[in-house]
């Protein structure tokens, strides 16, 4: 339950950076200065929130499995890892490519 209120903190947090973010370029456009960033509190909200979503969608995700083909393949047959009919092509382009014709 913790880390999906996390979660939601974090969005919410982020979302609010990039409200005040907009906020603050729509009121430099308005008085008419031009600065080339973002105010820090601005930054460290946004860095924070993403961490903190980062953090969050990795208890909340599970256990991962393994990559290794290796494990893959200890449960599977070879007629179900090879059956693939519709990758299979009998009438291609190489004939008209190369000039072959029959």
């Amino acid at each position: 339950m913790l880390p999906q209120i996390a979660y939601a903190v974090g969005v919410i947090l982020l979302l609010h950076s990039g409200y005040s973010a907009y906020d603050h370029i729509a009121y430099l456009k308005v008085v008419g200065k031009q600065e080339r960033s973002l105010p820090i509190e601005i930054l460290a909200e946004c860095i924070i929130s993403t961490v903190v979503c980062v953090i969050a969608i990795a208890f909340v995700s599970g256990s991962l499995r393994p990559v290794s083909l290796e494990h893959e393949l200890k449960n599977r047959s070879l007629d179900v890892i090879d059956n693939h009919p519709s990758f299979r092509t009998l009438q291609h382009r190489g004939r008209v490519l190369l000039g072959h014709k029959s």
